[in-house]
């Protein structure tokens, strides 16, 4: 072996060893990258393109160092190589940085060579780059297994054409003489270098890409376990009652709370069809074809049940049931998870009757009676005949409460109620409005007076004689009638236009009868009137916002205020809501007064802002302006243009008995409101037809007893009862509860005792303009007896 070859291989060797330790090294730089630690693994990240830059620039320098002697005079470096490689495998910053220590390092050589030397640089370093991006062209689709060798071959050709070119920059002479001496070796160095090298590199990231996947399935394989663990948890421990189902109701199984809450064990229950526990309407099959279309078309069905224990005890359960596909996307199971609402709706029940029967006579109240009264009238839309509602008012009913007692008085009442309800008839509408004061719906009547004549024979048979507790008694009685349709109204326009004809027939010396007469014309020119005045004074600049503070019962903190309307009357002085908003409502100019609260409150809620008094702000809103598809547009064109109000500011107050035909609506509406963060309460709560669905279907936050069974609460029990009732069910539903009317420290101290959340009332404040709120709200302390107070635990 001549001293040729054997420097021929020993510089071989040294280079292949270099381009081996590059490739060593590469790997363990990718290695590094995979860390545990999220932080370290991006700050190794951002380092990477720097490291693997220098890296290749140093290993091509040393190349350098040790070139190939291929003959005389035939001297070939492995520079270009690592800078086509570097463009190649590494990221742009990487491969810049890679080509400017090749090329710092040539310049500082010198010679004639520096020039094409960095052009050569540049030129191969180019051309990996523009290799890299098109690698996805040579997918084994194309090109089979081969389809990296070929990238290979190729890129070497490359960085072998892209050399030669460099070394035409030289002078001619030169170039040529260079040219002839080492394009050969050119040709056959660069693709065999390029082909090693890139093999290992490409073997390397592999490696590294094949280690990255199993270190992530092994992370996803643990998720996926410590969320198995976790749903087995869940299931295990729920205290709902979960059951896994098929869709035909066979029983796959249950959970613990289930078998403790329906008294089986799981394995009498596994295997077994789940109509053995519920009290279906329509039997199984009409059960699971029901359920099946609702998760078929929305993914989940809910509903509540009545299931049985095994005992043979009912028990209402509210129940969610969603569809679990197998991984063909196929339903094979159902999931069903419930719980106990028995007494809840006991609850309700019994909040229900308190507030909608009178506990001495078992007549309706006032709310019930309005409430079928109204859907009455709905019904004879469309039918013939009249309708004669009347109230009745005892004649010197106090004078014998005084005489004989509360006892002798209750007694005569039930008696009264007794005879009312045998002479009315079942098919008439019946019910106790107050103290003495009874209502009756006559629905059939053929006219007004037939329908006056079974009114007076009503009303002489209640005036016979009683006979209680050996006293004889015989009491008259005054009433007074409305005709629908005649008198067009809802059922709390008849009834105030009965008691208006009631009033008459007592001023009339008691003992009659008394027809409300006011002509219908009369009282729709009246509010046209009316709405004409009240559209006249928004225009005219009348309007103004009136504000009542609300407090924090647990520390006495304002916590808001709630906006009033008031009417400078040019002639009558400054007007409460009371005094016109009856006569304009279901005209246009309710809805234009809507809109101007709004954009006042706003205005007000700046102001407040500007002057460090910073306060959420409430609105009352026809139901009919919240419906309306401009209002939410509205509110958040005013939240966009008023960034700096409190958040959340704008609270919008709906009065329950508004709500009543408009449920499914309202909820919608109120739902768009809360995603941009308007809250919404239910004003007057109590008072209106069905609370307890209110609840259940306006998602609304606050509830807002009303101040009739605030103001009584302190004397009359049942109002303490029912705001009592009020209160535990408005927590129930996760709902802030605030009470009106409130007038003094000790209504304060007794709401503070049921839970209540937050007051309102003239003992806290009376509403005042803007000017003085600000005041107020500097001046305010919340009184001494409230500070450290305990509170009930909900």
């Amino acid at each position: 072996m001549n001293i040729d070859t054997t420097s021929l291989i020993r510089d071989m060797g040294m280079n292949a060893g270099l381009l081996c330790f590059l490739a060593a090294l590469y790997s363990i730089v990718l290695s590094g990258l995979r860390h545990p630690d999220l932080g370290i693994r991006k700050a190794r990240q951002r380092w990477l393109p720097w490291i693997t830059g220098l890296m290749f620039g140093v290993i091509g320098i040393l190349t350098m160092l040790v070139p190939l002697r291929l003959a005389e005079g035939v001297i070939v470096d492995a520079r270009l190589v690592m800078a086509g490689l570097a463009g190649a495998y590494l990221s742009p910053l990487g491969a810049v940085l890679c080509a400017v220590v090749l090329g710092a390092y040539r310049l500082s050589l010198g010679g004639i060579g520096s020039g094409p030397a960095m052009v050569g640089i540049v030129l191969t370093t180019g051309i990996g780059w523009l290799w890299q991006r098109h690698r996805p062209y040579f997918s084994p689709q194309r090109f089979g297994a081969f389809s990296d060798g070929v990238w290979l071959i190729g890129l070497g050709l490359s960085l072998a054409a892209g050399g030669m070119l460099a070394i035409q920059t030289l002078p001619p002479e030169i170039a040529r003489a260079v040219t002839t001496r080492s394009w050969m070796a050119v040709v056959v160095i660069y693709p065999i270098g390029t082909v090693l090298l890139g093999f290992l590199l490409d073997n390397t990231q592999k490696l590294n890409q094949r280690e990255e996947t199993l270190e992530q399935t092994a992370e996803t394989l643990k998720t996926m376990l410590a969320e198995a663990r976790q749903a087995a948890s869940v299931f295990v421990n729920s205290k709902d009652t979960i059951a896994i189902v098929q869709p035909d109701g066979t029983v796959l199984d249950v959970n613990p709370t289930y078998s403790n809450v329906l008294g089986y064990s799981r394995e009498e229950l596994i295997g077994k069809s789940s109509a053995v526990l519920r009290l279906d309407e329509g039997g199984e099959s009409t059960f699971l074809r029901r359920v099946a279309q609702a998760i078929e078309r929305d993914g989940r069905w809910h509903g509540e049940l009545v299931r049985r224990r095994k005992n043979g005890e009912a028990f209402v359960s509210e129940v969610t049931i969603e569809g679990i596909k197998d991984a063909d996307g196929v339903v094979r199971k159902w999931v069903s998870v419930g719980k106990d609402v028995t007494e809840q709706r006991r609850l309700e029940q019994a909040l229900q009757q308190f507030g909608n029967y009178d506990a001495l006579t078992g007549l309706s109240s006032r709310r019930l009676f309005a409430k079928e009264l109204n859907a009455t009238l709905q019904k004879r839309i469309e039918t013939n005949g009249i309708l004669a509602l009347c109230l009745l008012d005892i004649d010197q009913f106090k004078d014998l409460n005084e005489q004989w007692g509360q006892p002798l008085a209750d007694q005569f009442l039930r008696v009264f109620a007794q005879r009312l309800r045998a002479e009315a008839g079942p098919d008439n509408l019946i019910g106790r409005i107050g103290g003495d004061e009874f209502a009756v719906a006559l629905k059939d009547c053929a006219h007004t007076e037939a329908a006056l004549q079974r009114l007076e024979r009503l009303r002489q048979s209640l005036a016979r004689t009683a006979v209680l507790d050996n006293v004889q008694l015989r009491l008259t009685c005054s009433a007074g009638v409305t005709f629908y349709p005649d008198d067009l109204g809802d059922a709390d326009g008849l009834l105030r236009h009965a008691d208006l004809a009631l009033y008459a027939a007592k001023e009339q010396g008691k003992d009659r009868i008394a027809v409300f007469d006011v002509q219908q014309g009369q009282r729709l020119q009246a509010r046209r009137h009316t709405a004409k005045l009240v559209e006249d004074a928004l225009l005219q600049g009348e309007m103004e916002l009136f504000f009542q503070p609300k407090v924090r019962i647990s520390d006495g903190q304002v916590i808001g205020a709630e906006s009033l309307i008031r009417w400078h009357h040019p002639e009558r002085g400054l007007l409460a809501p009371g005094a016109f908003m009856d006569d304009i409502v279901g005209t246009p100019a309710s809805g234009k007064l809507d809109y101007w609260v709004l954009d006042a409150a706003f205005k007000a809620g700046h102001t407040l802002v500007t002057q460090g008094c910073p306060l959420p702000l409430s609105i009352n809103i026809a139901v009919p302006t919240l419906i309306d598809s401009r209002f939410q547009q509205e509110v958040a064109r005013l939240l966009k243009r008023h960034p700096s109000l409190p958040q959340p500011f704008l609270e919008v107050e709906l009065l329950e008995t508004e709500t009543f035909n408009d449920l499914s609506a309202v909820a919608y509406v109120i739902q768009g409101l809360d995603e941009l963060g308007v809250q919404c309460s239910i004003d007057d709560f109590g008072t209106g037809y069905s609370s307890l669905t209110y609840l259940q279907r306006l998602p609304a936050q606050i509830v807002k007893i009303d101040q009739s069974f605030v103001r009584e609460m302190l004397d009359n029990e049942r109002d303490r009862a029912l705001v009592r009732g009020i209160v535990s069910l408005a927590h129930a539903f996760n709902r802030t509860v605030v009470a009106e009317g409130v007038e003094t420290t000790a209504h304060a101290g007794a709401l503070r005792d049921l839970g209540c959340d937050g007051l309102q009332g003239y003992g806290i404040a009376r509403p005042m303009p803007l000017p003085d709120l600000i005041r107020w709200i500097r001046a305010w302390q919340p009184p001494p007896e409230w500070v450290g107070a305990p509170q009930p635990v909900r």
